[in-house]
């Protein structure tokens, strides 16, 4: 699925979020990917794990947990990391439907940096990883400060929801989705092409059908296929043999069925039908 976001609007309210807090905050869409964040970068501590393959991997894991958590429980979650760092995620629900996610960390909770660095010492140990030079741009936090600034972080997505800073574009979907089968509508269309061609996924495409389209993704190609051959039954001299072809059916007998199931009279009959209107006309 794809979001849209007003990038300067939503940049803007990342940076009110960490002038009020000192916590990065950073966009994911439903998919998992990052599209935006402020600070840009990761702590320097984050950095240097992330060179680690296993630590890496341990990074990866743990935000999807998050997500997964995010998925299950539809609000939301603060956690600890693999490091013992505090991070939080929250979806971004539209019509019941999660379309992103944001989150906030990594924040210690200890009294000092000298008191966190002995901690994260003894953790990168085991991994033969040394600590970067300074750790200082870890935020330190109490639990009720995390949570406190987990309560802004959801009065932050309402906020962005409400007014469009971020949201499904549902029109787009649907004109790419209409546009693209009608330019494959004689291909041997099936839901892993098409939902490729989207850059969504299965579930999110029968999803998607449903919600905005109101039928499933099958049957939104097959009248798409017959309100093409109508047109072709109207507007040229091709046989019916050739317009099944030509939309998609490779069995003619099935075209003429679902045609008459559909149209409510034989390919041949609406045809004839057409060309006696025209001429009455």
């Amino acid at each position: 699925m794809k979001l849209e976001f007003n990038y300067d609007q939503l940049l803007k309210l990342m940076k009110d979020f960490y002038i009020l807090t000192g916590i990065r905050v950073v966009l994911y869409d439903d998919e998992y990917r990052q599209l935006l964040s402020w600070p840009e970068n990761d702590c320097a501590f984050c950095s240097a794990i992330k060179q680690h393959p296993e630590l890496c991997r341990k990074c990866t894991e743990s935000d999807l947990h998050s997500f997964h958590e995010c998925d299950s429980q539809k609000k939301l979650i603060l956690y600890q990391c693999h490091a013992g760092l505090i991070e939080a995620a929250v979806p971004l629900i539209s019509n019941h439907i999660i379309i992103g996610y944001l989150m906030f960390g990594q924040i210690g909770v200890a009294d000092s940096h000298p008191e966190l660095r002995s901690r994260l010492q003894r953790y990168v140990k085991q991994y033969d990883v040394t600590l970067p030079s300074s750790i200082n741009d870890i935020p330190l936090k109490a639990i009720r400060q995390i949570r406190a600034a987990g309560t802004i972080m959801q009065a932050f997505t309402s906020y962005t929801l409400s007014n469009e800073t971020v949201a499904f574009r549902s029109q787009n979907f649907t004109e790419k989705l209409r546009g693209y089968l009608l330019s494959h509508l004689s291909d041997p269309l099936d839901v892993d092409t098409v939902a490729a061609a989207l850059g969504i996924s299965r579930s999110k495409l029968y999803i998607e059908c449903s919600k905005y389209l109101g039928t499933g993704i099958a049957e939104y190609i097959r009248q798409l296929r017959i309100d093409r051959a109508k047109e072709l039954l109207r507007d040229t001299d091709k046989s019916i043999t050739e317009i099944a072809a030509d939309v998609g059916f490779d069995d003619y007998n099935y075209f003429c069925r679902v045609f008459k199931k559909s149209a409510g009279y034989p390919a041949k009959k609406y045809r004839k039908l057409f060309h006696v209107a025209q001429d009455l006309s």
